[in-house]
C-alpha cells in the first residue's frame, strides 16, 4: 500500500437542533494541522472556528506517520456496524500516487478512540479539541471537572 500523504476526518453534529448543529474537518499532513468548524446557525456559543498550523518537526512527522499507520489499519478491518441518530465520520485519505480512499463510518467516535487519542496529541493546547475527535471519554473529564 502506497504512504499516505493526506488525512481529511470530516464529522457533523448529526439529529439535534439546528442551534447546534455543524460540520467540522481536521486535515493534517506530515507538515501541517487545520481545523475548520462550521455552525448551521452561528451565535456566541457555537461559532464559527477556524485554525492551522505548520511545523517542520520530526516528532510531529513521526507522530504523522504513527496515525497513517493506524488509518491503514480501520481500512483494512473496516466497520460494519451503523448508528441512524448520529453524524457519519467520513475518512478522506489521500496516497502518495494521488489515489484517494473515501469511507463514511456511521459509528459513535469511540470506536476510532485510540487513533482520535493520537491525534488530539497534534492540536495545539491553545486550541478547543475538535469536535469530530470527541469521545465519550472527553464528556466523562467534563463531568469530573464540574
Amino acid at each position: 500500500m502506497e504512504d499516505i500523504i493526506r488525512i481529511v476526518i470530516k464529522g457533523a453534529s448529526g439529529y439535534c437542533c439546528i442551534d447546534e448543529a455543524y460540520n467540522d474537518k481536521i486535515t493534517i499532513t506530515s507538515e501541517s494541522i487545520s481545523y475548520e468548524y462550521v455552525s448551521s446557525i452561528e451565535t456566541v456559543i457555537n461559532p464559527k472556528r477556524k485554525w492551522s498550523y505548520k511545523t517542520n518537526s520530526p516528532i510531529f512527522k513521526m507522530k504523522f506517520d504513527h496515525i497513517a499507520k493506524m488509518i491503514s489499519e480501520i481500512i483494512e478491518r473496516g466497520i460494519d456496524e451503523f448508528c441512524t441518530d448520529i453524524g457519519g465520520i467520513e475518512f478522506n485519505i489521500t496516497y502518495a500516487d494521488k489515489t484517494k480512499f473515501k469511507e463514511i463510518y456511521w459509528v459513535p467516535g469511540d470506536y476510532f478512540n485510540e487513533l482520535f487519542g493520537m491525534i488530539k496529541n497534534l492540536v495545539p493546547d491553545c486550541e478547543y479539541t475538535p469536535a469530530v475527535l470527541l469521545t465519550s471519554a472527553d464528556y466523562e473529564e467534563d463531568e469530573e471537572n464540574e
